[in-house]
C-alpha cells in the first residue's frame, strides 16, 4: 500500500507550495485551501515533476511519510519523477507514466525475453508521434533500493543516467518527410541485472513541423515497425519489412531502421548477437544483417517498375529462388539458421513493391507521349514480360564466417558464400523501338569437413585418431539471360542463354594422412534458345483467334518457368 502523511486539514497529498529544503523536518507547507502543516520528523518532501505542473501554478510538493525501513512498505518519492520503493527494490520513472505508452513500458519492464520487453513499443511510439507530432521521452528503471533514504535521489539519478550505457537491445528508426521534417525514434532495453538495474527507454525527436498527411503516414507505419522489431528480436531471426517498405513515397522521402541486440558469450564477454540496418527510399531498398556466424546483404533497385510482374508471377519467381538457395545450401553444407535468415530476407525484400498500376487517364497520356520503357507499364506486352522474372533488380549475398574447425590444419577453413544477382538493361525511347536484356547470376564458393563415418561434421582435435575426414572445396556458378529487341514494332531478337559450371575438390584423410585428392574440373554447360518462333507462333494464333485467354496464360506460365537458372 502507499503510505502518505496527511492530516484532517490537508486532504490532498499534492501541495501548492514552493520547494524549500527536502531534508528538513520543520518545513511548513501550505495547501490549496491556505491551511498550513508541519511534517513530522522523517517525512520526505520532494518536487512534483515539472510536466505535471500547470503553467500558472506554483511548484508542487509531494509529501510522503518515510517508514522506518525501506524494505518494509511501499513508498513514493519524487525528485527524479516518480520513484516507487517496495521490498528493497525501486522503480524509477523519468516522468509520470500516465499514458498508454508509459503503462506499456511498465508492463514490459518486468518481462524476460528481448522480444517480450520490446513488444508493442515500436507501434506505440509511432502512434504517439502520429497523434501529437511532437518530441517525447520516457524511461523506467528497476533497481535495488539503497540502504538509507538519503541515498534514494542519487541512486535514482545515476540509474536513469547509466542503465542505457551497455544495453541488451537498441532499435532506432529515422524518417525524413518530403517537406524536410525529420523524425527519429529510439528504443533502448537493458535486461541484464547490474549495478544500475534493468529498464527501458524510449525517445522521439521531431525536427520541423509535421503536417496532418505526414502524421497519418507515420501512424500507418506503426504495425510494420512493430513487426520488423519482433522479427529481429525473436530467437530465430525473421525479416518482416513489408509494412515498412510500403510507405507513401509522396509523403515520406526515406527511412532507416537500425537494430542491435547483445548477449554474453561463455566467458561472460558482451557481444553483438544481431546487428541489422535497413534503408529505403523511392528508388532503392537495402538491408544488412550481421551475426557472429555470418552476415546477409541485399539491395533492390526500384527504378524500373514497368518490368515488375503480377503478384502470381513474383510469387513464382521467389519460390524458384528459394529453391535455388536450398540447393546451394545443401551442396555447400551451410548453417540452417543462416540460410533461413537469408531466405527470410529475400522474401521480405521482394514483398515491398508491386505491379505498376495505372489509371485510365495516365494510361491514355502515356500512349500519346514518348515513353521510357523502364517505367511505362504499357511499353511491354504480356508475352514480353513472361520472359522476365517479374522481380525488381537485386543483389543478395550470404556469407558465413570462416571457421578453422581442424586444430591440426588451420588453413582448412569451413566457409560458405552464396551470391545471387539480377540486372536489367533497357534501351529505346518508344514502344516501336525498344530492347531489353535481363541477366540472372548465381555464385557458390564453399568448403566443409565431413566425417568418414557419418554425414555429420567430424569432431576434429589434435589427436591423430580424430583425423578421419574428407575436406570439400566447391566453386559453382550459373547464369540465365534473356534478350528481346524490337525495331518498328517488329521482333528482331529473342534469345534465352543459360550456362552453368560446377567444380569440386575432395581430399580424403585417414588418421591425418592424405589418402586421396580428387579434383572435378569445371565443366561449362551452355544452352541457347531462339524464342522468336514461340513469340511469332503466338502472334499468329492471336491474329487468327485460335488461342483462348486460358491457353495463353498457361503458355505464359510455361515460358516464365524457362527463364530461371537450373
Amino acid at each position: 500500500m502507499m503510505l502518505t502523511q496527511t492530516t484532517p486539514s490537508l486532504p490532498a497529498t499534492w501541495i501548492n507550495q514552493r520547494h524549500t529544503n527536502p531534508t528538513a523536518t520543520t518545513v511548513v507547507v501550505k495547501s490549496a485551501n491556505a491551511l498550513t502543516w508541519s511534517p513530522p520528523t522523517g517525512t520526505l518532501v520532494s518536487v512534483n515533476p515539472p510536466n505535471q505542473v500547470a503553467a500558472d501554478a506554483e511548484p508542487f510538493l509531494h509529501v510522503t511519510q518515510m517508514p522506518s525501513t525501506l524494505n518494509a512498505t511501499e513508498v513514493t518519492y519524487g525528485p527524479q519523477g516518480l520513484i516507487h520503493v517496495k521490498g528493497g527494490q525501486m522503480q524509477v520513472w523519468e516522468q509520470a507514466s500516465d499514458n498508454a505508452l508509459g503503462q506499456l513500458m511498465g508492463r514490459n519492464a518486468g518481462r524476460l525475453t528481448t522480444a517480450a520487453r520490446l513488444e508493442g513499443l515500436g507501434a506505440a511510439l509511432l502512434e504517439q508521434v502520429g497523434s501529437h507530432g511532437s518530441s517525447y521521452r520516457q524511461s523506467v528503471v528497476n533497481v535495488g533500493a539503497p540502504n538509507s533514504a538519503e541515498k534514494i535521489q542519487s541512486k535514482a539519478a545515476s540509474s536513469l543516467l547509466e542503465f542505457q550505457s551497455t544495453p541488451t537491445a537498441r532499435v532506432e528508426l529515422s524518417i525524413q518527410t518530403q517537406s524536410g521534417a525529420q523524425v527519429r525514434l529510439a528504443i533502448v532495453d537493458q535486461s541484464e541485472q547490474g549495478l544500475h538495474g534493468t529498464g527501458l527507454s524510449v525517445e522521439v525527436i521531431v525536427e520541423g513541423e509535421l503536417s496532418e498527411a505526414e502524421r497519418a503516414a507515420l501512424t500507418s507505419l506503426a504495425s510494420g515497425f512493430e513487426k520488423a522489431i519482433q522479427g529481429l528480436a525473436g530467437d530465430a531471426t525473421q525479416v518482416d519489412l513489408a509494412g515498412l517498405t510500403q510507405f507513401d513515397s509522396k509523403v515520406i522521402a526515406k527511412l532507416e531502421l537500425t537494430t542491435s541486440i547483445y548477449g554474453r558469450d561463455e566467458h561472460g564477454l558482451r557481444y553483438e548477437k544481431l546487428g541489422a540496418s535497413f534503408k529505403a527510399d523511392a528508388n532503392t531498398q537495402e538491408i544488412q544483417l550481421r551475426r557472429p556466424d555470418g552476415d546477409v546483404k541485399m539491395r533492390t533497385d526500384l527504378r524500373q517498375p514497368a518490368l515488375w510482374g503480377s503478384g502470381e508471377q513474383k510469387a513464382y519467381a521467389v519460390r524458384q529462388y528459394l529453391q535455388q538457395i536450398d540447393q546451394a545450401a545443401q551442396r555447400g553444407h551451410a548453417s540452417a539458421d543462416l540460410v533461413d535468415m537469408f531466405k527470410s530476407t529475400f522474401v521480405a525484400m521482394n514483398a515491398g513493391y508491386g505491379t505498376q498500376e495505372l489509371s485510365d487517364t495516365t494510361r491514355a497520356a502515356l500512349v500519346a507521349a514518348p515513353v521510357d520503357p523502364r517505367t511505362d507499364a504499357e511499353a511491354w506486352s504480356e508475352a514480353d514480360k513472361s520472359w522476365l522474372t517479374g522481380l525488381a533488380d537485386f543483389d543478395a549475398k550470404l556469407s558465413a564466417t570462416p571457421r578453422a574447425s581442424n586444430p591440426r590444419k588451420t588453413m582448412e577453413l569451413d566457409s560458405f558464400v552464396y551470391a545471387i544477382n539480377q540486372t536489367t538493361a533497357v534501351s529505346g525511347s518508344s514502344r516501336d523501338n525498344r530492347a531489353i536484356t535481363q541477366t540472372q547470376t548465381a555464385e557458390l564458393s564453399a568448403a566443409y569437413h565431413q566425417s568418414l563415418y557419418s554425414s555429420k561434421p567430424p569432431d576434429l582435435t589434435d589427436e591423430t585418431a580424430s583425423q578421419n575426414y574428407t575436406y570439400h572445396q566447391i566453386e559453382d556458378n550459373s547464369s540465365s539471360q534473356v534478350q528481346l529487341a524490337y525495331e518498328k514494332d517488329k521482333l528482331v531478337d529473342a534469345t534465352l542463354t543459360q550456362s552453368s559450371s560446377r567444380s569440386q575438390r575432395v581430399q580424403k584423410y585417414e588418421f591425418a594422412k592424405l589418402i586421396e585428392d580428387r579434383v572435378t574440373p569445371p565443366e561449362l554447360r551452355l544452352k541457347q534458345t531462339d524464342l522468336r518462333p514461340l513469340l511469332q507462333q503466338l502472334e499468329e494464333q492471336q491474329a487468327a483467334h485460335k488461342i483462348t485467354d486460358e491457353e495463353k496464360q498457361k503458355l505464359f506460365t510455361t515460358w516464365h518457368a524457362m527463364v530461371f537458372m537450373a
